[in-house]
């Protein structure tokens, strides 16, 4: 029992320190709304000059040392705010993040460029006497560290709670606008915040090192990582949870060490390591994952993210850049250029991996270098148990695969910032527990794993005695899956990427499953990692897995911006910066520099970009691209004519959705017909778009049943419900803006396609033309000349029609339609009305229509639903509904109209008061 109360004790103090850094990265995200990664590293800095710069090398004073080592830490901090963040404001919030990423990088390079990579030991100043009570041994300086860390959690609380410059703080990450209206500087309230975030960071490194001693990678992974996990417990708002979240990483480490020994014995190992690092984090994990949400809120707003290839293969390019490489690797480069080359093509295989994951599907990962690791060790193992490679490396792939999908359950409940973090501990819990353990490595030398020289089809390609022809190897794998990803770019499969990058809930929409893109995505990205962790590591005769480390997957995710995060091509431009690759030969044969790509590669991400957000690869196709999309307007669309859709009815009775305490819906059932259209109406507020989404599975009703004709589909998800011919718009139109109005059709008809697709789409992309139903629909709303433009180059009204036309694009039986005429004037409406009465009377099709435009309403639909704070006041034809006292009184507030014309309905939500007669 004591010596569990003495870890606990020792837990504490390391966790107090973790939570320190964790307020400072909470209050620069409540501030600017952004995860500073690079927090860590700005601490780090501070700790180094402190005490070496400062004490070691000058003899400063402590107290002093200890101020203007927090000091750098806030300068640096406010410099990277004004410099890099405040130019990037309005950018997307990936590019930000990657900027802060950029820091990290940049910043830890400084570091180990400086001071060296070996750990320096700093002297204790904190009193740190020990106090014996009942026979456990407290350390004073464990209490001061917690003392602290718990007044600065009270005082970043009160601050942001009850000071003006706090609450602006707090209100200006949700709209800096409303901010500026009542006279704050967003820029300024950013300075502040990232200024006494990076002090804080600063002043928890500083009082950390003497407990940790200094080193440049170890403290700023650590530390970040631990301190990312207890501001995900806090959410990234709450100071006091935070807190709370720094001493549960500090104490699962304090545990994991206490009971190290037991966990051994239990899984038969001789040695595990690591474990103390993770097992906090790995707690935050499930809290979060069970904490969050397969499909994310009404209220949320997608990432934008960098702008996207077209994946068109020039295949002349690729011949001529291929011999090229050929020529200048046997006629010109030696052995050390040859060297150079094969370390950067396996880089660029390894940024394909994250075009693939990040760039297609949105999912930024930060574990990619640690899966491509798990593909070298397990194609290594086999290669050690005697299969020949040409086995071995395949099989090695297909384990790195499933681990990929391992690796995606997170993303399933998480996504954005939050699935960085998490993915970030991931691959730094493989590199503690699996990389770090000789027992599950093999009996190579230094805990690697024996390979022996390479081998392929009985030609020897080991990189050490002839890195010509590993380089050779390396091209044609980088050819290949170079190919591959650009084939996924331009699929049926790449569109379903796309759709659930740019809008998970629009995909769901279309029958996409957003799970099962998302494991496909990590899964097919973990399996090109892998190819490019074999590529690295079979270079030599012994495996090493050090090199497989968190920073450089962080690295990677940089190389990956500076090419083209959205760009196959982009692996081309990011592969020189890799260390050791051609960006480093060729500054240490131009300028002696070799040694510096890690600082000139960090700093390029920054400077790319300030320059280009979207990567070299943009700016090269730019030109290309302009005049491949006049050639593709020149296309004709050949049109067809409309198809009556499969009859449906459908039957809600008795819904009910509560959220929390509030209940939104009670007690509404309704039917909807084929061929009827059925009118939803009711003041804002009164539940109208819920019903929807309860139909539609992204709501979970309380009580209540929803059938399509006897088959009942509220126990089934909206993906299911979607393709079983429930489809809907949506009031915010929720398009797919990265893709043009063409593949937003296609995105809506091809999502029951052929799962084998999932396969054929990464060797022979299929175009098919648009079908039948959606070329109807593109007929019935006037986009033949819109169909290879974005949605954002069209005019707000005819973005209305491609939401809807997405949704008729398979033809489904029933179709819910909200708020279809927002924003359409008196000419668009009537428009809009003939078309919907169309799809009713000419399709079959059953409709549903959510709509304030009264005119539109009563002369459009056969029966019409009205409601009111959830509950149905009646119900009825148009004619009945328009004269019921229950209806006008909703809304007009008066059971009495005040005079003997006819009643008006107020539309609170455009502003309008449309009569409520046929006009």
């Amino acid at each position: 029992m004591q010596s569990f109360l003495q870890f606990l004790i020792v837990g504490l103090g390391s966790g107090a320190v973790y939570a320190m850094f964790a307020q400072g990265a909470v209050l620069i995200y409540r501030g600017s709304g952004l995860v500073n990664f690079g927090q860590g590293a700005i601490g780090t800095l501070a700790a180094y000059v402190t005490f070496v710069d400062l004490q070691q090398d000058r003899g400063v004073p402590t107290v002093p040392a200890l101020l203007a080592g927090i000091a750098v830490a806030v300068a640096v901090s406010l410099l990277f705010q004004w410099l890099v963040l405040r130019p990037l404001r309005s950018a997307a919030p990936i590019v930000r993040v990657i900027a802060t990423v950029g820091l990290l990088g940049l910043v830890q390079a400084v570091v180990v460029q400086r001071y060296g990579a070996t750990t320096v030991s700093v002297d204790e100043y904190l009193p740190h006497d020990v106090w014996i009570v009942g026979g456990v041994a407290i350390q004073e300086q464990r209490v001061w560290l917690v003392a602290i860390s718990a007044l600065l959690t009270g005082a970043l609380w009160a601050w942001t709670r009850y000071t003006r410059t706090g609450l602006a703080i707090s209100a200006s990450a949700q709209n800096e606008r409303a901010v500026q209206t009542l006279g704050w500087s967003p820029n300024r309230l950013a300075a502040v915040t990232w200024g006494l975030g990076g002090g804080i960071g600063g002043l928890a490194a500083v009082l950390v090192a003497p407990l940790t001693g200094l080193s440049p990678v170890g403290l700023t992974i650590v530390v970040t990582i631990a301190a990312l996990a207890a501001a995900l417990l806090g959410g990234f708002s709450s100071f006091p949870l935070t807190f709370v979240g720094g001493l549960v990483v500090g104490l699962g480490e304090a545990l994991a060490t206490r009971y190290n020994s037991d966990i051994e014995r239990w899984l038969h190992q001789s040695q595990i390591t690591g474990l103390n690092r993770a097992a906090g984090f790995l707690v935050i994990l499930v809290v979060l994952v069970l904490r969050g949400r397969s499909l994310p809120l009404r209220s949320h707003v997608a990432d934008r993210l960098p702008r996207l290839g077209s994946g068109v293969v020039n295949a002349r390019g690729v011949l001529i850049g291929a011999a090229v490489t050929l020529a200048l690797l046997f006629g010109v480069f030696g052995d050390s250029w040859a060297q150079a080359t094969y370390v950067s093509l396996a880089t660029g295989v390894m940024v394909l991996s994250i075009v693939v994951l990040t760039g297609y599907a949105g999912q930024l990962s930060l574990a990619q270098w640690a899966l491509a690791g798990i593909g070298a060790l397990a194609a290594g193992q086999l290669v050690r148990h005697g299969l020949p490679v040409e086995l071995a490396i395949p099989l090695g792939v297909l384990i790195t695969v499933a681990v990929g999908a391992v690796f995606a359950l997170p993303a399933l409940r998480t996504r954005g910032v939050n699935l960085a973090v998490v993915t970030l501990g991931l691959g730094f819990t493989v590199s503690e527990v699996v990389f770090a353990n000789g027992d599950y490595l093999g009996d190579g030398l230094d805990g690697g794993t024996r390979i022996g020289p390479v081998t392929l089809f009985g030609l020897e390609v080991d990189a050490v005695n002839h890195p010509h022809r590993w380089a050779v190897v390396c091209l044609v794998a980088f050819v290949v899956i170079a190919l591959v990803v650009a084939n996924l770019r331009r699929s049926r499969t790449g569109r379903r990427l796309i759709a659930v990058r740019t809008n998970e809930r629009a995909a769901t929409s279309l029958g996409i499953s957003v799970v099962g893109v998302k494991l496909y995505a990590f899964a097919v990205a973990a399996g090109i990692a892998a190819v490019g962790g074999i590529l690295t590591a079979f270079q030599f005769s012994v495996i090493k897995y050090d090199r497989f480390d968190v920073f450089t997957s962080v690295s990677q995710v940089g190389f990956a911006v500076i090419g083209g995060l959205g760009y196959a091509l982009g692996a081309v431009f990011a592969a020189p910066n890799a260390v050791g690759g051609l960006g480093s030969e060729a500054l240490d044969a131009l300028f002696g520099l070799g040694g510096w790509i890690t600082i000139i590669g960090a700093a390029l991400v920054i400077l790319m970009l300030l320059a280009n957000q979207h990567g070299i690869a943009d700016v090269v196709v730019r030109h290309h691209r302009g005049r491949a999309a006049a050639r593709r307007a020149e296309t004709p669309v050949e049109l067809a004519e409309a198809e009556r859709v499969a009859p449906a009815t459908l039957r809600v009775a008795g819904l009910t959705v509560r959220f929390g305490a509030v209940v939104a819906v009670a007690d509404v059932g309704f039917e909807v017909h084929p061929g009827e259209i059925v009118g939803l109406i009711g003041p804002n507020g009164a539940g109208k778009t819920t019903i929807i989404d309860a139909v539609t599975g992204f709501v979970k009703p309380s009580a209540g049943t929803i059938h399509l004709d006897d088959a009942a589909v509220h126990r089934l998800g909206a993906t299911r419900r979607a393709r079983l011919g429930i489809r809907r718009s949506f009031q915010s139109l929720e398009l797919f803006d990265d893709l043009p109005v063409e593949d937003n059709l296609r995105a809506g008809s091809e999502a029951g396609a052929s799962r084998i697709s999932w396969l054929t789409d990464l060797i022979w992309p299929v175009s098919r033309p648009l079908s039948p139903t959606a070329l109807a629909a593109v007929r019935g709303f006037e986009l033949e000349e819109h169909l290879r433009k974005l949605p954002g180059e069209l005019p707000y009204g005819r973005r209305r029609h491609v939401g809807i036309a997405r949704a008729l694009a398979s033809g489904p039986s029933i179709l819910l339609l909200d708020e279809p005429a927002a924003g359409l004037d008196e000419a668009e409406s009537r428009e809009l009305a003939s078309l919907i009465r169309e799809l009713a009377t000419e399709r079959g099709m059953g409709i549903l229509l959510v709509e304030h435009d009264m005119p539109m309403v009563m002369s459009t639909c056969d029966r019409i639903v009205c409601i009111e704070f959830g509950k149905v006041i009646a119900t009825g034809t148009p004619d009945q509904v328009r004269g019921d006292p229950a209806v006008v009184a909703a809304y007009l507030g008066t059971a009495e109209p005040e005079s003997e014309s006819e009643p008006e309905v107020v539309d609170a939500g455009e502003g309008r008061a449309p009569a409520m007669s046929e006009s």
